[in-house]
């Protein structure tokens, strides 16, 4: 491993902030995903992905990469609208909730996160598109369930972009 990857990456949280970085850091390690695209519509279809987080910043953060479709699937059925993307998550105690910035190859998004019950909604924080939300539900140690979706009338109605239901490897 070079210098920059054992800088960057931890074996765990920090143990002072390790309560409030449970919130994601109950899904490091490596997922599997179904992600469904146009759900319940003639248009549906369904694609396998990865998702992997990990600690970084001794401890302190949150990395993770999303991949849609997978490795293994984009060698067999490549995806022109495929995402390979990256998030860095930071706990921001200040105003008790994440910091979020998620890129990858022509976009950057900027995020902010909160537990809402037993959910964690992730919102944009430049409405000029709409209103978007990211939501973890579902949540257990071995799954989750995960939805981007848009409203344009303020949270009134949302219609689902993407879902996805994961599973631990």
């Amino acid at each position: 491993m070079s210098d920059f990857s054992k800088a960057l990456i931890s074996e765990m949280p920090n143990s002072e902030l390790q309560e409030k970085l449970n919130l994601f850091g109950q899904f490091i390690g490596d997922w599997d995903f179904e992600g469904v695209y146009a759900k319940d519509t003639p248009d549906e279809w369904r694609i396998p992905g990865e998702w992997l987080f990990s600690w970084i910043l001794d401890g302190t953060a949150i990395q993770d990469i999303f991949i849609c479709p997978s490795r293994k699937e984009r060698e067999i059925n490549p995806h022109p609208d495929g995402e390979y993307g990256t998030t860095i998550r930071s706990y921001d105690p200040s105003k008790d909730a994440w910091d979020i910035c998620y890129g990858g190859h022509g976009f950057l998004h900027v995020l902010e996160a909160r537990p809402v019950g037993n959910q964690i909604i992730v919102r944009n924080k430049d409405e000029s598109d709409g209103l978007n939300e990211w939501v973890f539900s579902d949540i257990t140690q071995s799954s989750f369930h995960w939805q981007n979706r848009t409203s344009y009338d303020d949270g009134a109605t949302w219609s689902v972009n993407f879902e996805l239901s994961a599973r631990r490897r």
